[in-house]
């Protein structure tokens, strides 16, 4: 089973069993982890005094509070009542899948061109297991995967600061710790000099830094990350696909299985 303590391999996965298993994971369906109020509050502080919750983005706060709960609605299949506080709040598992198909299909079309990947994450935590196994089948597939500026100190707060990338997957390091960051910095630190790259696999500020600048992104986003649903709604180059971004690492093996298949089966 998927929530065993053990780390067994999954069976043969179909797209709905996939749904369910998200489901049963935590990673999409009812969404425990933040509360209805959190994420209504989270795009009001956005909109006034929280710069960080933009992700490195100008135009979001051209929007309304109940304009960008829309966008999320959309994206996630939440409630758009901006008064409904109660409870937890819902991510569609189908609405999850079929992004995750869609992502995987850019990433194998980027691949065969011998595109170049960024792969970054706000989320050491959660998603660094499920990268490394995306950025594996993107290198198989015949794409290039980027390491830009490692191990440059960046000036980013007191202490030094370098992105480390651990399997391809870059991360904001202090020293020896890997850290949790909403913040846009990093990556546009990153995206100062040259090389560009074609396309960017990340999240939080990761992202939002790349969709500013108008490069291709496919963005994890978390139903307390509404910054990430404006940029959708605009119409930018970038995927999104909803989902917890913090689960236990092993739990989302139905998501890499799916971006594996996908990538390979188009070569």
């Amino acid at each position: 089973m998927l929530m065993a303590a053990y780390d067994a391999p999954m069976p043969p996965l179909s797209l709905p069993d996939a749904r369910a298993a998200l489901v049963a994971a935590g990673i999409a369906g009812p969404h425990q982890s933040h509360s209805r109020q959190n994420n209504v509050s989270k795009i009001k502080a956005m909109l006034e005094d929280d710069v960080e919750a933009r992700f490195g983005m100008s135009s979001v706060t051209r929007y309304s509070a109940e304009e960008i709960l829309g966008f999320l609605a959309e994206l996630t299949g939440c409630s758009t009542d901006i008064t409904d506080l109660e409870g937890c709040d819902t991510m569609d598992p189908a609405r999850t899948v079929d992004a995750i198909v869609t992502a995987a299909g850019r990433l194998a079309e980027e691949a065969r061109k011998g595109a170049s990947l960024l792969c970054v994450t706000g989320h050491p935590t959660g998603l660094l297991e499920h990268h490394i196994r995306v950025v594996d089948a993107y290198r198989n597939a015949g794409g290039k995967v980027l390491h830009l500026r490692e191990e440059e100190s960046l000036p980013l707060g007191k202490r030094k600061s370098v992105v480390r990338f651990v399997g391809g997957v870059g991360m904001l390091s202090d020293w020896g710790q890997l850290k949790h960051t909403h913040s846009s910095a990093p990556m546009e630190a990153l995206l100062e000099g040259a090389p560009w790259p074609d396309i960017v696999l990340g999240d939080h500020g990761w992202a939002g830094a790349a969709i500013e600048r108008n490069i291709p992104t496919i963005a994890v986003m978390d139903i307390n990350d509404p910054a990430l649903a404006v940029a959708w709604a605009q119409g930018k180059d970038a995927i999104i696909i909803p989902m917890d971004d913090n689960r236990p690492p092993r739990l989302y093996e139905p998501s890499w299985r799916i971006f594996e298949a996908i990538i390979a089966e188009q070569q």
